[in-house]
């Protein structure tokens, strides 16, 4: 008897105080803690995902890919041996982890996720255009990437090949184009928690057919019929300079500009103006010269002076007004460059259209007050591009890896055509990474080396 009591006892007990607890420390603020979400906000969120890509577009690559493409130059420690290609294989970790971890893929994915599960598709839009910029970006410089399996349960994620990467960027973007286009009541969009757009659907819209354009450009020498589809693109991309996507920056030490940053309050004289970029200005009397340069006293007259690669000492650095101001918000993706790529998929396509190319070329010359030309050649295209998007080292780096243009003398050997994977971030943790003496020196778009 005792014993089926006991039995009986040991059964209720731990009902009994499920229902004499249910109620006990239990509130919002007391199982819930304010200091560890376990959720993010779709706005955090957003905002996260945008200080990330700025990271990406504009610090370290953006630094390096300048100084390969000799609109700067490294002239201080190690920046010297960097501006002329020499780096190791973990130089670039924290880039790659910034396109998967946090303010990257993971963070993205989770704001798609977000936005779909309350109809909101222009918010989704948002999430998708981010997705397509993040990942072409990834494969333009690296190649084959983890995608499809990125943000899974695999801890070994595969390597899609760049041709997939970019198709399937591609498709992001359409989607993205398609969801942005929503005008039910749910589509409501992010509002000022972007810092970017402030939520302007139509800006976003732009923004996804210019990026469209850009990676049908960088496929072009493998798929011909991608001039067309670029040409097509731009009619539909940014459409004048109000809707250039700028970084966001302010005078707040938190948010200023990442060059001034470096440039100022990190590494002063790390990095200089390139020789080639500043000759190539001066020679056409390009009046952008003064206000990307400083001006250094040399023989008792100021000039601009840039460095050329391999070479320390004192050169001009970027003007501290302008381009080198704490608040001055960078370029990632401009109607300049939707008109130059317009320009350069004119001369291209199945149907070179000459007359379509002066349009583009001279509608972007206008837009900062300058001479305009007829009959212009893709040299003259190019060279407008490496000067339009200064500090935009990322793309301008594509560009020659397409064209072999502008002109640049490398410096006693090739450009590289692609950077290694990283060692820590990466490739220690997954086998399907290959190491640097087994990977390729030239990714799939790129099939031909510059020399």
């Amino acid at each position: 008897m005792s014993r089926t009591w006991r039995l009986a006892l040991s059964a209720l007990l731990p009902a009994l105080v499920a229902v004499g607890c249910s109620d006990w420390l239990t509130g919002n603020k007391l199982t819930n803690d304010p200091n560890n979400p376990t959720v993010a906000a779709r706005s955090n969120l957003l905002v996260g995902i945008e200080t990330g890509q700025t990271v990406l577009q504009t610090g370290d690559l953006a630094r390096l890919f300048s100084m390969w493409m000799q609109q700067m130059a490294g002239t201080d420690r190690q920046y010297v041996s960097l501006g002329v290609y020499t780096y190791d294989e973990d130089a670039f970790s924290p880039d790659w982890t910034a396109i998967y971890a946090g303010g990257g893929l993971i963070d993205i994915r989770a704001l798609e996720q977000s936005a779909l599960a309350t109809g909101d598709t222009i918010y989704a839009g948002v999430a998708y255009v981010l997705e397509g910029f993040t990942m072409g970006t990834a494969t333009g410089i690296w190649g084959d990437i983890p995608y499809s399996q990125a943000v899974s349960d695999s801890l070994k994620p595969k390597l899609d090949s760049q041709q997939t990467v970019y198709a399937t960027v591609q498709a992001k973007l359409d989607t993205a184009i398609a969801f942005l286009a929503c005008t039910s009541k749910t589509c409501v969009g992010p509002g000022s928690e972007d810092v970017w757009y402030g939520g302007g659907a139509q800006q976003w819209t732009a923004l996804a057919h210019t990026l469209k354009a850009r990676y049908y450009l960088d496929v072009s020498q493998r798929i011909p019929s991608a001039y067309d589809s670029a040409f097509a693109e731009t009619t539909l991309g940014i459409a004048d300079t109000s809707g250039n996507l700028n970084s966001y920056q302010s005078d707040i030490p938190q948010e200023q500009n990442i060059w001034y940053q470096f440039i100022v309050k990190q590494r002063q004289g790390y990095i200089s103006a390139g020789k080639f970029l500043v000759d190539l200005m001066t020679a056409s009397k390009d009046p952008r010269l003064a206000q990307y340069f400083q001006p250094i006293t040399v023989s008792n007259a100021d000039t601009i002076v840039g460095a050329p690669p391999n070479t320390a000492g004192n050169f001009s650095s970027l003007n501290p007004a302008t381009r080198g101001a704490p608040g001055f918000r960078q370029p990632m993706v401009t109607f300049a460059e939707n008109q130059l790529i317009r320009a350069e998929a004119a001369l291209r396509k199945s149907a070179p259209d000459q007359a379509a190319a002066d349009a583009a070329y001279n509608a972007e010359r206008t837009s900062y007050g300058l001479p305009t030309a007829t009959g212009v050649t893709l040299p003259t295209i190019i060279n407008e591009k490496y000067v339009a998007l200064f500090q935009n080292g990322i793309v301008v780096w594509n560009d020659y890896k397409r064209t072999c243009l502008p002109a640049i003398t490398p410096f006693q050997r090739p450009i590289p055509e692609r950077l290694l994977y990283p060692l820590s971030a990466e490739r220690n943790a997954n086998p399907n990474v290959p190491p640097p003496a087994q990977q390729p020196a030239l990714n799939w778009a790129n099939p031909t080396a510059c020399t």
